[in-house]
């Protein structure tokens, strides 16, 4: 049987990279997904490619007002929703110091404060739809490590990650069946890690090799990869994982 047989996952910035590919195997194991992106026309290409039931929403995550929409839409046509993948995040490289205030805004507006308003809109119909239910976050490995020029970022994350742990531990200690645990991807090959090699100021091959020293294997990740750890927490696999951090990251975290 498909792992994630019955159940419907909603995915955040699904319209390209680790989204994507955690949309993809989600719908391959059996999941009704629902793609959402900020820009209904990428949700629309990737669910049009998914087998089975899915679902595209534009969602901007940074918008209270369009988590309860895409909410609703989902409990139209499914009446359920077992997982949450919160992925949508942006990254934007520079010196805190000469930055703009509005860049390190918006990083805190999309990272933060959009897993908070997708909890906060999510929950009631989780509550409603089964005994084991999961939120899987995906962070960074930036976190828990810092890199230079990355601070906003790696704040943003940071927040994320106590936040998240602390409503993990209040729905566990109320005997709420809803599960919250996060991903650390290091440096993945997506858009995002291409937009980050450009934003270091650096010709791309001095950009990749610094991105690379922090990484003990000497490897990017892949997208896919990540995808199958989000599967293992999406999944019933992962039943008695509560407030887990799991690093996808070639060692980057535990690097000297």
């Amino acid at each position: 049987m498909a792992i994630l047989a019955g159940k419907v996952a909603l995915v955040t910035g699904a319209g390209k990279g680790m989204g994507k590919s955690i949309a993809q195997l989600f719908a391959a194991e059996g999941a009704s997904v629902v793609v959402a992106a900020r820009k209904f026309d990428a949700a629309q290409a990737v669910a049009d490619g998914l087998p089975g039931n899915a679902l595209a929403v534009a969602l901007d995550v940074s918008k209270a007002d369009q988590w309860q929409a895409a909410v609703a839409a989902v409990e139209a046509k499914y009446g359920r929703l077992d997982v949450l993948v919160n992925n949508a995040g942006v990254s934007e490289a520079g010196s805190t110091e000469t930055g703009s205030e509005e860049s390190f805004r918006r990083q805190i507006e999309v990272n933060v404060m959009g897993p908070y308003y997708g909890y906060r809109a999510c929950l009631p119909l989780m509550r409603k739809s089964g005994d084991n239910c999961s939120i899987v976050n995906i962070g960074s490995a930036f976190s828990v490590r810092v890199v230079p020029g990355f601070a906003a970022y790696g704040a943003s994350k940071a927040a994320t990650n106590a936040m998240m742990q602390t409503f993990a531990l209040e729905l566990a200690m109320a005997g709420d069946p809803i599960r919250i645990n996060t991903i650390h991807p290091g440096g993945t090959e997506t858009e995002m890690l291409e937009e980050a090699y450009a934003e270091t100021g650096l010709p791309r091959d001095e950009a990749v090799a610094m991105f690379l020293k922090i990484h003990p294997n000497g490897k990017m990740g892949k997208p896919e990869q990540v995808a199958q750890a989000a599967l293992f927490l999406a999944s019933d696999m992962s039943s008695h994982t509560i407030g887990a951090q799991i690093p996808v990251d070639g060692g980057s975290t535990i690097r000297p």
